[in-house]
């Protein structure tokens, strides 16, 4: 596994996280083909959820406490959604469904919904329900009143697991995230087959995602981020054991990611609109043309006149 970094810049959001170098991600200039699907990508492929062969060997891997479920809406676009970093960093333990496919439940009791509705409860608060006499009769303290959401249906209140302990117990199976904009996830929230789920909203954070939603405030947390603190919230008060770090490089392409918009935007402050349209464009022709180079090289048969490529 690769060396851990610790960033002790006070601009870096990620600073004092256990989240291993970047060098082999920053060592890739040029993309290659999936060996799947054959698409031109870079560091991993979003469609076929892997990672590309020039990083596979050197990326972080993370076991979580309880499986996750994400429910990706079908006009979501691929390449914009971060719920693919958590599948590739945690293989066994992210599976990722396209809406309307949603998974089977055998016991909705043992799942868990994390979307902010007027009855969702904090995982501190759901801890203590579990571990009340009265199993469930408590109140969350952190309820929501103002989501930014359309009205959403009543849920059933949840009535805990039995006979089961809160120290060191996995109390959950699955945990299902909706990968979507918050105008979209309505449609999926509302599907019949998610009804009777506990929901549960996270702490407030502040998200450091680089495409913001329109008139959303910050703490819109981008779908890794979501998962990221709920898995740490899980892990403190479910699992109960000290935290050693062991879920930092869920975060390992976003903080990459992160740093290299921040990189760019540097670069470009002070331009105009018009030169930073005419950077991005030669940027794209660029790019385009390498991987069509790239293609005819390895397919000859699939030759393409690259004149047409170039736009002047």
């Amino acid at each position: 596994m690769a060396e851990r970094q610790r960033t002790q810049s006070g601009d870096d959001p990620f600073a004092g996280l256990n989240i291993d170098s970047h060098e082999s991600l920053e060592n890739i200039k040029d993309r290659s083909f999936c060996p799947k699907c054959h698409a031109s990508r870079k560091y991993f492929c979003y469609t076929c959820i892997i990672p590309m062969p020039e990083v596979a060997s050197s990326l972080p891997t993370v076991s979580l406490p309880v499986h996750i479920d994400i429910i990706k809406h079908p006009r979501e676009i691929d390449g914009k959604s971060t719920a693919v970093h958590a599948a590739i960093i945690a293989p066994n333990d992210v599976t990722i469904y396209t809406y309307p496919d949603i998974p089977q439940f055998e016991d909705k009791a043992k799942v868990l919904l994390v979307y902010p509705t007027d009855n969702a409860v904090t995982l501190k608060d759901l801890v203590k329900m579990e571990s009340s006499p009265t199993n469930g009769a408590a109140h969350s303290e952190s309820h929501i009143t103002d989501t930014g959401l359309p009205p959403q249906p009543k849920r059933t209140k949840y009535a805990g697991i039995e006979g089961q302990s809160t120290e060191g117990v996995r109390q959950f199976e699955r945990v299902v995230f909706i990968d979507s904009t918050w105008n979209q996830s309505n449609q999926i929230f509302r599907d019949e087959r998610l009804q009777d789920l506990q929901c549960v909203i996270l702490k407030t954070k502040k998200t450091h995602f680089w495409r913001t939603q329109p008139d959303k405030p910050d703490t819109y947390l981008a779908t890794i981020e979501a998962i990221y603190y709920f898995t740490l919230e899980y892990h403190q008060e479910v699992v109960a054991t000290n935290y050693q770090g062991q879920y930092d490089n869920l975060l390992y392409f976003f903080s990459f990611m992160y740093k290299l918009v921040q990189k760019s935007t540097a670069e470009t402050e002070g331009l105009s609109k018009e030169e930073k349209q005419v950077r991005h464009r030669r940027r794209t022709e660029t790019t385009t043309l390498e991987a069509q180079l790239r293609r005819q090289k390895e397919s000859p048969e699939a030759s393409t006149d690259l004149s047409v490529l170039i736009v002047n």
